[in-house]
């Protein structure tokens, strides 16, 4: 079998790194039939591989690889990051040839490996436009408080692939991107959590609809015995409750429609008829019980008791638990000024998130500027119009969107060009130290509702440099103070 890696990247040397163990590892009878891997990347710079791969990384060699490789391949493992109309995708099309995405393949693996030990793995897939980083990470804290790292696995879009865990763990909880669901035939999880579906990667789909038809087909293959755990408080999650081969529970804050609610200060879950019992699950000393927090809380304790982590191990976990960075991250304050990370918030509809953490959570007790802008995704962002229209003083707009913002909001709210990231923390720090309407502390949201690879490597770096101006400008700001 003439296997093709396409994109080289994180996943890409994860799905190599396996293949080539297998060999390595199997006898001559017993060995998985790879005799040749290809790996085709647009850019990559391929080092330190066996000199038997055929490696293409770049444009001027696509037409060599299609004319020379691509009759030859039986299977194509796609990388997330590589669109699917990728001229390569659209040759291999052409030849019937098999296109997975890592998951699938490293799903297709994993059954190989129960076939010959007799063992079943229990897996957990978490999808969702936001919280899927934060869901997956509470339950990986659940897992280390009970003991359980050493057979569950911890990954998927998170961290480290689903590939890099097959042959060493028994049990797994995934974090799943609609990338990764594009090449999705057979892949079935245990339990499949769909925080919410929202307008996102308008510029990899045609439309909304497809988006979250992707997202849909985590649960496409759930059987009877399968847990479906969806937001009753998101549209899109909750109607699949009844079209679902599978249980469905139903995670928010409404005590009467939903299976696991918030409700004082304890996450209540309604599992009798699953699992033999119901069950509370304490959040009083949870440090941050902000709204968006506690939707994930919801998510993972369901799934994590579905799971076999006990209640107690559930709560002890939540309770150490720190928010991630560039989530609403406080970062300080200057003077009556705050300054809020949210660099994570790549769509509109987690900058209405971040909006109500600090707006509607805290009474309105903030007059908050807001930094928007970055890489085109292909939004309407009229939705933002309410909510900025009802907490937000000014919008600071910087990156490729900022003219397609401007002229959505003008008029609603008052607003500001910027050129950089240093000039838009500056502009929003004069705007509420000058500004005489002004009633209440001052805060700084960057909460972009645009991804960052206009200006910056990831959101990571746009958050980071977002605290870095922020230093420079609480430097400058005390060495003023003292001169007077």
């Amino acid at each position: 079998m003439n296997t093709l890696i396409l994109g080289y990247g994180k996943t890409g040397k994860a799905v190599y790194d396996y293949l080539s163990s297998q060999i390595k590892s199997n006898s001559t009878a017993n060995r998985i039939s790879v005799y040749d891997d290809i790996i085709t990347d647009d850019e990559v710079n391929a080092l330190n591989l066996d000199n038997k791969c055929p490696v293409f990384f770049n444009k001027t060699e696509e037409e060599v690889f299609l004319r020379k490789c691509c009759p030859n391949i039986t299977c194509c493992i796609v990388s997330p990051g590589i669109e699917r109309n990728h001229n390569v995708i659209s040759k291999l099309k052409k030849y019937n040839i098999p296109i997975y995405s890592e998951i699938e393949f490293a799903y297709k693996m994993l059954k190989s490996e129960e076939s010959k030990i007799s063992k079943m793995s229990k897996i957990i897939a978490i999808t969702g436009t936001n919280g899927k980083t934060t869901t997956t990470t509470l339950c990986e804290g659940a897992i280390n408080k009970a003991g359980l790292s050493k057979t569950t696995f911890i990954g998927g879009n998170l961290g480290v692939p689903f590939i890099s865990g097959v042959k060493d763990f028994n049990d797994f909880i995934l974090e799943i991107s609609s990338f990764q669901l594009e090449w999705v035939y057979d892949f079935k999880p245990d339990i499949a959590v769909l925080l919410n579906v929202e307008d996102d990667h308008l510029d990899r789909y045609e439309d909304f609809d497809e988006y979250r038809l992707t997202k849909y087909k985590l649960f496409k293959n759930l059987k009877y015995s399968d847990i479906a755990i969806l937001n009753y408080d998101d549209y899109n999650s909750r109607i699949l409750k009844d079209v679902v081969g599978s249980r469905g529970i139903l995670f928010g804050f409404d005590e009467n429609k939903c299976d696991a609610y918030f409700k004082e200060d304890a996450i209540n879950l309604r599992f009798k008829d699953i699992i033999g019992f119901d069950a509370k699950i304490s959040l009083k000393d949870v440090k941050d019980k902000r709204r968006f927090v506690i939707y994930d809380m919801l998510a993972a304790a369901a799934s994590l008791t579905l799971f076999g982590v006990s209640p107690e191990n559930i709560s002890s976990s939540f309770a150490e638990y720190e928010l991630l960075k560039h989530r609403v991250e406080y970062v300080g304050n200057i003077g009556d000024v705050e300054f809020y990370d949210d660099s994570k918030a790549t769509n509109p509809s987690a900058v209405i998130s971040a909006l109500r953490a600090l707006y509607d959570d805290n009474g309105g007790d903030r007059d908050i500027v807001l930094i928007l802008g970055g890489k085109d995704k292909g939004f309407n962002y009229e939705c933002l119009i309410q909510p900025i229209k009802n907490s937000v003083k000014a919008c600071v707009l910087i990156g490729e969107t900022k003219n397609i913002i401007k002229e959505t909001l003008n008029g609603h709210v008052e607003l500001i060009i910027a050129g950089d990231m240093e000039d838009a923390v500056k502009e929003s720090f004069i705007y509420l130290t000058s500004n005489n309407k002004r009633t209440n502390r001052g805060a700084v949201l960057l909460s972009p509702a645009s991804s960052s690879f206009d200006m910056f490597k990831d959101y990571n770096e746009r958050g980071d440099i977002f605290k870095k101006c922020y230093e420079g400008l609480k430097e400058d700001f005390y060495i003023k103070e003292r001169s007077i």
